[in-house]
């Protein structure tokens, strides 16, 4: 895979560079003259605070690149260097453009008060912030429930689409996108299975609805925020209303809707049997629990029990005396003193443990705390003092701190009582507990942890309405003029005090490269401004397009989509801004409204990378989920890149005129 990504990225970059180099010396023509009378070029800061005056600039084609002092062509040089370690990965984003911005400011290129500036956008903050209200929703299980009562049941391919494309779309206007995906690839998958078809049919569908719902809102991606940050700092008049990019987002959604929809939709493959493929499902967790006079299942039915307590699936055995009810019917009734044998993944058999009367045979006196429960993995060490003996023996719980729920040999679960198991080397032992289990954070000789304090999906409808009761009202701030920055900070601060979300859970849920990537981008773009290297690129991007408003919209369009496909969608931007704010101003379209259209052209068109499978991160979410081939993303996404560039190249010029 790794071969054809650098074949198809040369092809790429082998575009722009014509995009880019295509350009024919003139002389006197109507684009010159106009170009012309900006003999002396005013360079602004990237960001657009300050202004700096770099010189007069020789607008003549031929002496532009003359143009440049030594500032400028190191700096020429620096950005080639960055953008084909970016398209190589020869390092990760982050460290690639902080290294970068690096050598700018140890050859004096970049003040260092300028490289901290880009840390200093409430942008930055402003991620931050969202990242905690996605973990919040995430972790109390509210994407899972509305995952499962979208997904139609139909047999029409055309509906299967809509009820997957639709939902994930919309979801993806106001959540982050990747959690969206990475909960939905699993339920999609056995979806698909359960109605004997294809996951590769759908999970390219999956990925590209979650970018194409990103375009819609403010908050729908962090390249949304980066460009509503540059456009407010450039010109405050210039910045964007939280839904106002619906306007071009929903056209590009239905477009690409249809699209997958009609021709898309036999584009993607058919991979893998679904037979074979149902045969590797994950492994599921099988606990036992016997019902006590005061539980509220005794003497409902399993009907009435599970609307309230549980999923009716989960209970798969009754075991009554020495009755035993295999897959008992819904209208069978739980009674006391039965012992109820429960199977299906951690989250939902998490929940089981917070009912009142309802005690695990594993661990007795074991009770869950719903709000703050964690599950982590061990494995037993060849030298570990635990070998040979049982839980019970080792009383674990009140030694280690954490219940078991499950042990696995050799990958198999062992059977029979959990407490009774004698442990032996390599065996793997799930533990659940009601605080943040501090057993991984130490080194013991005992066992190696796999996983450490995973928050439990455990859903309770009252906090779920909590939660989406306090979204709306951050949404609505945003939408009222409040700045996106106060209203999550404070929807946060909501989610910390009522406990929502721990104060180590809401670390970790921030996604500190991408950060590091953004603020690092920031001070490289405000680089390119002050040597007069955007100006440049302007000037030639400006000879191949001219001016007309639809061409020129066009153009940048496209060197977005692009550069998308080959570096990171928020690289992309912040690099591209500046130039194509230039490119506006130099073809005569110097207003906060032209500068609003060109921020929403950038916008658009790097959330547009469908073509490669590392392009956007959802894809490789999916990627091995649907034995999906390199080229499968390039078939499918090349004409999805045009059906965006088309419809954003028609629409944007009308609705935000130059």
């Amino acid at each position: 895979m790794a071969l054809r990504t650098k074949y198809i990225r040369l092809f790429y970059l082998s575009l722009l560079a014509f995009l880019f180099f295509s350009w024919q010396p003139s002389s006197s023509t109507e684009d010159t003259s106009k170009v012309g009378s900006e003999e002396v070029n005013v360079l602004e800061d990237a960001i657009g605070r300050e202004l700096t005056k770099a010189g007069d600039i020789v607008v003549s084609d031929i002496k532009l690149l003359e143009a440049l002092n030594w500032k400028g062509w190191f700096t020429l040089a620096l950005l080639a260097l960055t953008i084909l370690a970016l398209i190589l990965e020869v390092r990760p984003p982050d460290i690639t453009m902080l290294f970068s911005t690096g050598i700018l400011v140890v050859f004096g290129i970049l003040p260092p008060a300028k490289f901290l500036d880009g840390f200093s956008h409430d942008i930055i903050m402003t991620i931050a912030m969202l990242c905690i209200v996605v973990r919040t929703i995430e972790i109390h299980g509210l994407l899972e429930v509305l995952a499962k009562g979208v997904l139609s049941t139909s047999e029409n391919i055309y509906k299967q689409l809509v009820s997957l494309m639709v939902p994930v779309a919309a979801a993806s206007a106001f959540l982050n996108n990747t959690p969206i995906v990475l909960l939905m690839t699993p339920l999609v998958r056995r979806w698909a299975l359960k109605n004997r078809s294809y996951p590769s049919k759908f999970l390219i569908p999956l990925s590209y609805a979650a970018i194409l719902g990103g375009m819609c809102t403010i908050i729908g991606t962090s390249t949304n925020l980066v460009i509503e940050g540059l456009l407010r700092e450039e010109a405050p008049n210039a910045s964007l209303g939280f839904f106002e990019l619906s306007y071009i987002g929903i056209p590009c959604g239905l477009a690409g809707l249809a699209y997958i929809l009609f021709i898309g939709r036999h584009l993607t493959p058919e991979r893998k049997d679904p037979l074979s493929a149902a045969e590797e499902d994950a492994r599921e967790f099988t606990v036992e629990f016997y019902v006590n006079h005061d539980c509220p299942l005794a003497h409902k039915s399993i009907a009435t029990a599970s609307g309230k307590h549980f999923r009716n699936e989960l209970l798969v055995q009754i075991e009554r005396g020495e009755v035993v009810i295999d897959a008992p019917s819904q209208e069978e009734r739980i009674l006391p003193k039965d012992r109820l044998v429960f199977a299906g993944d951690i989250n939902h058999i998490a929940e089981l443990h917070a009912i009142k009367g309802l005690q695990s045979l594993a661990d007795p006196h074991f009770k869950l705390d719903a709000s703050s429960s964690h599950f982590s993995e061990i494995v037993i060490s060849s030298t570990s003092l635990m070998i040979g003996k049982t839980l019970r023996e080792l009383d674990f719980r009140a030694q280690y701190g954490a219940s078991v729920l499950a042990v696995y040999r050799e990958g198999d679960r062992v059977e029979g009582h959990v407490a009774d198991i004698e442990l032996q080397s390599g065996d793997t032992l799930m533990l659940i507990s009601s605080e943040e289990w501090h057993g991984g954070d130490y080194y013991t000789k005992d066992y190696y942890c796999i996983r450490n304090n995973q928050k439990l999906q455990v859903f309770h409808p009252w906090r779920v309405g909590f939660i989406v009761a306090v979204l709306i009202a951050m949404v609505t701030a945003a939408t009222m003029g409040i700045s996106i920055m106060i209203s999550s900070m404070a929807a946060v601060a909501v989610f910390t005090l009522t406990r929502m979300i721990t104060i180590r859970e809401a670390q970790n849920s921030i996604v500190w490269n991408v950060l590091l990537l953004i603020g690092c981008s920031f001070a490289f773009a405000k680089t390119m401004v002050i040597t007069g290297v955007a100006s440049t690129f302007a000037h030639i991007i400006l000879s191949v397009i001219g001016t007309d408003p639809v061409h020129l919209i066009g153009g940048i369009l496209l060197v977005a989509i692009i550069s998308t496909e080959l570096l990171s969608n928020n690289a992309a931007a912040l690099i591209l801004f500046p130039i194509a704010a230039q490119v506006a101003k130099l073809a005569g379209y110097d207003t906060p409204t032209a500068l609003k259209t060109v921020g929403i052209t950038i916008a658009v068109g790097c959330s547009c990378g469908f073509a490669m499978p590392t392009g956007y991160q959802t894809h490789m979410i999916v990627f091995g989920e649907g034995g999906y081939k390199f080229t499968d993303f390039f078939k499918v996404g090349v004409p999805m890149d045009i059906v965006i560039w088309s419809v954003g190249t028609l629409l944007i010029p009308l609705l935000w005129p130059l």
